[in-house]
């Protein structure tokens, strides 16, 4: 009875450990991504106003 209370709450720890690190995965690459395409975003804008005063320069 005991080895298998033993196992028991064993497989509930290791099923606990595993879930919770693919959570945390899953967050942090949706994070990423979210983040990583505002910034994306900010750095083309960047580049367009860049872009613009030295036509404006040029002309």
């Amino acid at each position: 009875m005991i080895p298998q209370l033993l196992l028991g709450v064993g497989a509930v720890a290791l099923t606990f450990e595993i879930v919770s690190g693919a959570a945390a995965a899953g967050a942090g690459y949706g994070l990423g991504r979210k983040y990583g395409r505002k910034l994306c975003e900010g750095m083309d804008k960047i580049e367009s106003s860049m872009a613009d005063t030295v036509r404006k320069f040029r002309q």
